[in-house]
This record gives structure tokens, sequence and C-alpha cells, in this order.
């Protein structure tokens, strides 16, 4: 094939399962284009056909009211003999998945970079109503200029009553990257590709994906079911607040994540900054890393313990005997002098059979104390010796009817003797804790990076306090407010239990707004309120709320123009040089 529609085919410059990427040439203008193409008169199926057809148009249609310069744009779409395709802008660098794929970290920098362009792009997605939903690091191009590039909305779901391209319930997307909500059919909102994004994040900083399986049955239980193994375990230069970040952004229920990519991104970027000698790690380097550390730490730890127990348990053993013997000598006694208060004289001979507890049962115990000291009380009616004399057999009955009692303590003979005593009172000392912890307020830390924020709950009408520090929240569902002077409010939905918790690092994010910059034609040099920019077009520029003049100027050709910075909002500026 040399041609197609007015095009001019060059090379071919991809292959996928549903068709070819050409480089090719609009001879109109003399513009590169890259021209995605189907061949629907390959598939014999009507209804399989159609939806071929359909998914490729419903990528020209999402995408082309999409105006960005992170995002692909959509020149053309069209059908000719049997061959669907369509015409948009060619990006001269490889894809995300190609630099992963080289086997070398991606520099912390380029991570960034690479994150935050991409969360611009679809967070402008979302302000459209278009959710992407295969946010993947194929799906995700870099320029020669290093200019990000999102495409491929094949299956973007349009939110419109009259443009619903979504079939519910049909498992669309790369099943890796794909949200819990994505995977169950359930509703899908901008914070899936948010989901999708901070598997990347993972991904990179770990060297491994969060959810990984052979088989996609596997896969999709544990976007569901499981949480990743802690990256810390994977990289350990990650620190708490790391993991923290990267976990809000991987939790099951979309309202749990951040509000919007850039805040994700944004977070991540902070919370990385501050902490101390991290790294990225390459595809596959921390499965390595930590299968080889995982079999020299099993093999080295187990030793010490294997040492050190024998020691331990020699003690016990012994005390587990000293005890229940001198439990044993403890009741011989006391039945000893029990019976030598009871009987008098002729007792003493009766104990030295009483070791034996057949002997000890037969003897009519009840009956020959009280005849003997019946006659006693008459003959000796002394005051010292005669009452208690009669007195004690009202006492000793419940005594002897505690003889059966008596094996109770030998029961903890059976599982370790005596000392099993002591779990019953520490039982009863924890019990009635849990019952007193609910309803009562909770130890909360919350800290903040940078610190020194106004962490307020329910609006002011809990407590407040300047990060870091501790507050005390009765338990249910609770807003947090954080404030500082120069950055954007930050809000938490808390969920407080009967336990004291420490809720992740918060990365405030200073207050700002985002302009989007691009000039035809482009590398042209941008200059703001006098100051001349690193970057040339297309750009993306964080900016302080303000107004600011913006100058561009290329080969001699100028243009000045005015733009207002509001925190929060992104500005979309577009020059054409004359």
């Amino acid at each position: 094939m040399d041609r197609i529609g007015r095009y001019r085919i060059v090379k071919e410059i991809g292959r996928g399962a549903m068709g070819i990427v050409y480089l090719a040439t609009d001879p109109t203008i003399g513009r590169s284009v890259a021209i995605k193409t189907v061949r629907l008169r390959d598939v014999d199926n009507a209804q399989q056909r159609e939806k071929l057809r359909e998914r490729l148009f419903r990528e020209a249609r999402s995408a082309g009211v999409l105006s960005h310069p992170n995002i692909v744009t959509i020149y053309d779409m069209a059908e000719e003999d049997g061959v669907a395709y369509i015409s948009m802008e060619y990006v001269d660098g490889p894809t995300f998945e190609d630099i992963m794929a080289t086997g070398k970290p991606v520099e912390a920098g380029k991570m960034f970079a690479i994150l935050r362009q991409t969360a611009t792009a679809l967070d402008y997605a979302h302000s459209k109503g278009i959710i992407h939903r295969d946010i993947k690091p194929a799906n995700i191009m870099l320029g020669r200029d290093g200019n990000v590039k999102v495409t491929d909305f094949g299956i973007a779901k349009i939110n419109a009553a009259a443009d619903s391209y979504t079939m519910t319930g049909t498992l669309v997307g790369t099943p890796n990257y794909m949200s819990p909500e994505q995977v169950q059919g359930t509703e899908v909102t901008g914070r899936s590709d948010q989901f999708s994004l901070a598997v990347i994040a993972y991904e990179i900083l770990t060297g491994e994906r969060p959810f990984p399986g052979e088989q996609l049955s596997t896969v999709v239980y544990k976007i569901v079911a499981e949480e990743p193994v802690s990256p810390q375990r994977l990289n350990r230069t990650l620190g708490p607040y790391v993991e923290g970040v990267l976990r809000k952004g991987l939790s099951k229920k979309p309202g749990n994540r951040y509000r919007t990519c850039a805040e994700f991104v944004g977070s991540l970027e902070t919370t990385c900054a501050s902490t101390k000698g991290w790294t990225t790690m390459a595809r596959g380097a921390s499965l390595n890393m930590s299968t080889m550390a995982g079999i020299g730490q099993k093999q080295a730890i187990p030793d010490p313990p294997a040492q050190k127990r024998p020691p331990r348990k020699e003690p016990e053993r012994k005390g587990s005997k000293i005890l229940p013997l001198a439990a044993a000598f403890l009741m011989v006694v006391g039945v000893f002098s029990l019976l030598t208060w009871q009987g008098g004289e002729g007792t003493p001979e009766t104990p030295s059979a009483a070791p034996s507890s057949a002997p000890k049962q037969e003897e009519p115990v009840k009956k020959t104390p009280p005849e003997e000291p019946k006659p006693a009380a008459k003959e000796s009616p002394e005051p010292a010796g005669t009452k208690p004399a009669v007195e004690t057999p009202e006492p000793l009955a419940p005594k002897a009817a505690a003889k059966p009692d008596k094996p109770s303590p030998m029961r903890p003979l059976d599982e370790g003797g005596t000392p099993a005593k002591v779990p019953a009172p520490v039982k009863a000392v924890v019990r009635p804790s849990t019952p007193r912890a609910a309803g009562k307020a909770q130890d909360v830390s919350v800290s903040t990076y940078p610190s020194g924020a106004n962490a307020v709950i329910d609006g002011g009408d809990g407590p407040s306090c300047v990060t870091p520090c501790t507050l005390q929240v009765p338990p249910g569902r609770h807003s947090l407010s954080l404030q500082l002077e120069g950055y954007q409010e930050e809000r938490r939905d808390l969920h407080v239990g009967d336990e004291a918790q420490e809720e992740p690092l918060i990365s405030l994010r200073k207050t700002a707004g985002v302009l989007m910059i691009t000039t035809v034609p482009e590398g042209a040099t941008i200059t703001i309120n006098n100051k001349v920019q690193s970057q040339k077009t297309p750009a993306q520029i964080n900016l302080p709320p303000g107004s600011y003049t913006v100058m561009v100027d290329k080969d001699g050709r100028r243009a000045v123009d005015r733009v207002d910075i509001r925190n929060g909002n992104t500005n979309f500026l577009k020059i054409t040089l004359e």
C-alpha cells in the first residue's frame, strides 16, 4: 500500500491486534501524519466488523473534541475500500513502554515530567467529560522535545447522555492497569484513570506491577480483592509517606483516591522530595533484588534465633517443673496441717496416707472428725480450744467440698503448670478496655510537608492544631482541612475507629495555576514578565496566581499576550507567529 485516501504512505511504524499504523504525508500542506488503519474487509463477522469500525471512529470523536498540548491531535477519519482509518498528529519519539523496557531505571526528573504532563492531559479530558479508560505506558508517547502525548482514546467513555459509547459489563482496557470499578463493570469516573496512573508510578518506583499475574482471572482478582505488596519491600529507599501516597492513588474505592490526577502526581512529587535518598528501579530489578536478599536474609536470620531459643526454653521448662512441684508440696502441707488441726494427735497418721488419692477418697473424713471433737468439747469446756473445735466442722464442710475443686489448679498443669493462672486476670483486664474505647475520642496524628499548617476538624466544629500535631477525634466520619499561607487548602476524609491512628504525610501544594502555551510554528522562546523561560513551545508552566505578560518569538517573529492565572486553573494560550 503506497497511498490511503489523499495521504501518501512513507513506511509502517506500528502493528497491533486491530490494525497497522503508518507514517504518511499529507500532500495538501506537506505535513507528516500518523495513519491508524483497520482492515474491515478482512473481518467476516459483520457484527465484529461494525465493532472495530465503531471503536476506531470513537477514538477520533473522543480525541477530536480535545485540544491540548499533551493529547495527540486528530485530523481526519474516513473509510475507503474496506479500510477504516484516522489521521493524527505524528509523534517522533518512543512510547513510555519503550523507555521502561530498556531495563534501566527511569530518571526521577523524567518520571515526574512524564507523569505531570500525563496527569494534566487526563484532567483536561475529564473536564470535557471524557475518560480515557486505557492509560498504560504504551499509550503515553514522548516527542523528541520531551513533550508528552497521550494517545489511543479508542475505548474512551464520553460522559454525556447522548454519547455513551461504553458497553456496561464489558471488560475493555489493559488488565494490569485497570481500576477495580472498570474490572467489575461499574460506573467509571476520572479517578479510574488516576488509578491507572498510580499503577504506572508504582511500577517505575518499585520495578514491579502492583497486581501481577499470568492469568487474566488472577490479575482481576488481585485488582479487586488484594492490596499490592508494600513498595518499601520492593524498594527500600522509599519511605512510608511515599507508600501512603501510592496506596491512596491505588485505593479500591474511587472516593478514597485523590480528587484529580494532578493532585496525585503533585503529592507524590512533594513527598518524594522530602524523602532522602529515594531512587527509581528498573523493571524487574526489585524482584531479583528482593529474591536474592530474601534468600540471604531468610537463611541468616533463623540461625541466631535457633541458638537463642534453647537457653530461653530451658529456664521455662525448669520453671514449669519447679512450679508444679512447689504447688504439690504446698497442697500436701495444707492437707497435713488441715487434718492435724481437725483430728488432733490421731490424724498425723492419716496425712501419711493422704498422698495416695484413693485412700483419701475412701476415708470418712466428714464422719470421724465430728464424733471426736464433740466429746472433747464436753470433757474440757475450755474457752480457747472448744469453741473453735465446735465451729470448725462448718468451715471444714465447704473446704472438704472444695477438695474436688482442687483439681482446678491441676487443669493449668496440663497446659504448662500453674503459670497458666496468670493469663486469666490479664484477659479480665483487657476485655473491659475494649468496650470502654467505643465512643471515646482517639488520637489522630497529622503531619504535613511543609509543616506549620493549621489542621481543623469538621470545619472548625471540632478540634484544631498546627502540624505536626495530634488531635483528639471521636470515632466516626470526619473531615480534615489543612491551611497554610501560600499553599492550596487540602481536605481529607477521616474514618476514626476505636484505636489511635496516624495519617500519611500530606503534601501541600503551592497556590498556582498552569499555563499551557503553544505556538505556530513550535519551538518559540517564551518570556514571562520579562523573564526568559527554560522551556520552548509547546510548554507547560506552573505560575502563582496573578496577571502575566507572555512574549514568544522565533526567527525574528514575535507576539505578546496577557493571561490571568488563578489558583488550580489551567490556562491555554495558542499564539500564531506572523
